[in-house]
């Protein structure tokens, strides 16, 4: 049970830096700063920083101003959020 828990937690952490990278690459590409991105949010740089590092999972309601900011969708199933 031990090894897949560990196993879990390692999808779990791949997926937490494929979205930090898509998060930092939109980022980028749009041209702004942690600092800016943070103020579109209303979340401090440190956190933007956090979330880019993926040390930080952010919640629905950061992950959708993050996505709006950025321009992003989520899609979940055949549905886009």
């Amino acid at each position: 049970m031990r090894e897949k828990n560990i196993v879990v937690s390692m999808l779990i952490e791949k997926k937490r830096e494929h979205v930090a990278s898509i998060i930092q690459t939109a980022r980028v590409q749009k041209g702004l700063t942690q600092q800016e991105l943070g103020d579109r949010v209303g979340c401090q740089r440190l956190t933007i920083i956090k979330i880019e590092q993926s040390r930080y999972s952010p919640n629905a309601d950061i992950l959708y101003q993050l996505l709006e900011a950025l321009d992003l969708t989520l899609k979940i199933g055949n549905e886009e959020i």
